[in-house]
């Protein structure tokens, strides 16, 4: 779960790349006509704009493990 936790305290290190990344590589796929690659790589740019706003909605890094954690309580 720690490792868990580190990923979630530190979604704007790795969910903008993946925003960035994903959008620009999908751009290219959709060019060359390989749509279900453009798709696939929509949907990472899709789950790093959804992590985003978890992490805003959350309101920062210590916030969003606090969630995570009563998330993970709770369904025990």
């Amino acid at each position: 779960m720690v490792e868990l936790y580190f990923i979630v305290r530190h979604i704007p290190w790795w969910s903008v790349p993946f925003i960035i990344m994903g959008g620009e590589f999908a751009y290219f796929a959709w060019l060359k006509k390989k749509k279900k690659t453009a798709y696939a790589f929509l949907m990472l740019a899709f789950i790093g704009f959804l992590a985003i706003g978890f992490y805003v909605w959350a309101g920062g890094p210590s916030k969003s493990v606090k969630i995570l954690k009563k998330m993970h309580r709770d369904y025990e």
